[in-house]
Order: C-alpha cells, then sequence, then structure tokens
C-alpha cells in the first residue's frame, strides 16, 4: 500500500514538472514570437521612414520644375493633384502636396507693422465670426507670438500658463506648429479641431494666395466677401485662375460694384498673392506591418526648393 501511494506521488510530481515545462516552454516561445515581431515591425519601421524621406527629392524636383514653367500656382497644376497609392518592393506610399499659403497663416499677427498686424486680426476675427467660433484667445495668440511678457487686453502671458497642470510658459516667439494653438488660453479641441484645415504657422509672414485658399480664408479677406461670390470666384479659377492680383482684382470690381480703390485697399498687396512659397506633403507609408503618417514642410524660392521641417507617426488603425 505504501509503495503504491509513494509510486502516485512520484507520477503526481511528475506530471506537475511536465504541466511547469510546458508552462515555461510556451512562455518562452510566445515571447521569442513577440520578439520576432517586434524586431520585424522596428524593421519595417526604419525601412518606412527611410521611403519616406527618399520622397523629398522627387517633391524637390516637381517644385523647381513647377517654378520653372510658370510664376503662378493654382489647383489645375500637377503639384496640387493626389498622389495616388504607388507600390515599391515591400509597401506603398500615397500622399498630396498642399499649398500653405491656402491657409491662414497665425504667425501673421506678430507682423512688425502695426497696421498690417491689425488687418491680419481683423481678417481672422472675421473668419471667425463667419464660422460661429469663440475668438477670446486672439489677443493670447498675440501675447503667445509677441517677444515680450507683457499681456495686451484680453491677452495672457506665462503668469497665466504657469497655473495650469502641468505648468508652462508662453513661447514669446512665431509658433513652429500650428498645434501650439491648443495651449491658449480660450481654446479647446473642439475648436481647434475645426480650424486646423484652414490655419498655417509659417516661419515669416505670408500672403494668402487666391488661386487655392480655402473658401473660409477668402470670405475673411474682405467686408464684402460673401459666400455667393467665394462661390463664383472657386468655380472659376478651376479654369482660369488668376495670373496676378490685378486680375482677381478686377474680378471683384466686375461682381461686387465697388471701386478698384476700394478693393485694392481692402486687399494690399501684401495680402494677396497667385504665387505660393510653402507647401507641406501629407503622406501614408506603409512597408510591410508598418503604417506611418508623413508630413514635411517645403519653402521655395524661385528654383531653389529646401525641406524645412519633417514629422513622423505611427498611422491611426
Amino acid at each position: 500500500m505504501t509503495g503504491l501511494r509513494q509510486r502516485g506521488f512520484a507520477l503526481l510530481t511528475v506530471l506537475i514538472v511536465v504541466a511547469l515545462v510546458a508552462v515555461i516552454a510556451s512562455g518562452i516561445q510566445y515571447q521569442q514570437r513577440l520578439d520576432i515581431q517586434r524586431s520585424a515591425y522596428m524593421l519595417n519601421q526604419s525601412q518606412a521612414i527611410t521611403v519616406a524621406a527618399g520622397v523629398d527629392a522627387w517633391v524637390k524636383k516637381g517644385l523647381a520644375f513647377d517654378a520653372s514653367q510658370n510664376q503662378v500656382d493654382h489647383l489645375g497644376e500637377v503639384w496640387a493633384q493626389p498622389m495616388f497609392p504607388m507600390s515599391f518592393e515591400g509597401g506603398d506610399i500615397s500622399g498630396q502636396l498642399v499649398d500653405m499659403q491656402a491657409r491662414f497663416n497665425l504667425n501673421n499677427l506678430i507682423e512688425a507693422d502695426e497696421q498690417k498686424q491689425a488687418q491680419w486680426r481683423e481678417v481672422l476675427e472675421r473668419i471667425l465670426g463667419q464660422q460661429n467660433l469663440a475668438m477670446d484667445w486672439v489677443a493670447p495668440l498675440i501675447d503667445w507670438l509677441d517677444a515680450d511678457n507683457n499681456p495686451i487686453a484680453g491677452g495672457a502671458e506665462s503668469d497665466s500658463y504657469l497655473l495650469k497642470t502641468p505648468p508652462y510658459r508662453a513661447a514669446n516667439r512665431r509658433m513652429v506648429l500650428p498645434e501650439e494653438a491648443r495651449l491658449l488660453v480660450g481654446m479647446d479641441t473642439q475648436q481647434f479641431e475645426m480650424m486646423a484645415p484652414w490655419i498655417s504657422a509659417l516661419p515669416k509672414t505670408t500672403p494668402i494666395n487666391v488661386n487655392t485658399a480655402e473658401p473660409e480664408v477668402l470670405q475673411g479677406l474682405a467686408e464684402f466677401m460673401d459666400s455667393t461670390l467665394i462661390e463664383v470666384w472657386q468655380e472659376l479659377r478651376q479654369t482660369e485662375p488668376a495670373q496676378d492680383i490685378s486680375a482677381f482684382r478686377q474680378f471683384l470690381v466686375q461682381n461686387t460694384g465697388r471701386e478698384l480703390e476700394d478693393v485694392t485697399q481692402a486687399l494690399p498687396d501684401w495680402m494677396i498673392s497667385v504665387q505660393t512659397e510653402f507647401f507641406q506633403l501629407n503622406g501614408v507609408v506603409e512597408y510591410g506591418i508598418a503604417r506611418l503618417n508623413a508630413r514635411a514642410l517645403y519653402y521655395r524660392q524661385q528654383q531653389q526648393v529646401n525641406l524645412l521641417q519633417r514629422w513622423v507617426a505611427l498611422a491611426d488603425e
């Protein structure tokens, strides 16, 4: 009886050991699969980043060639067409070049000329009013951009932001990304998301390209720019984009009945343009199991094109 009991204990011990070994082996195998998958993903991610960087040369050549062909930028040009998914060994890449001067440059509110700054502020506030969006973040925006720590009327400097959790300071410089506007007093996530398609943050003051401008921006340029007028211009510019700002002003004179002098005063030379210097590439790169969103900002002067910024992030599923 004792021998049977001992053999039973021995068999149970063996079974327990076998079960433990199986569990450990399974865990090791699972961890090994994770390590292999992680390594493969990191390798694919690295290769995807390399592919995204390689697109720079293609974009630069395209923008330089466009500049050599004409001095007018509009939505009928090759650069403005979406780049449908192109396959390469191991993945695909797709994207779209966007004219960043089709948007309102938030950094225009740091214009050194006070009269110009005031006029840019009027444009921004007019856009916000037409979209039924709050304006109480505009003064804090100016304080965020200016070099001092003295708040203007309705503004906010570092002393306001240091009370937040976590605390931070006003930048007191031009914005690098429009997403910085999320940090402003008076801004909320919903409002920013509504504004995102028609704002930018460029490294210098820029005019609005009327051949490519978003409708919200066009309508905010002057009091007499109503939605009907904008619709007419959007349709016309598809086939007959303005070759210079005089042609755009003439369109406004003909369709509003206003005097050319009034139109020119409302839309001075420094506010509007038919040329663009800043373009952004919004792309998606898929390589193996990695999928990345890639953005790059380009600055074009004549036929010289330079990469200013690049951002790479995991694509949303």
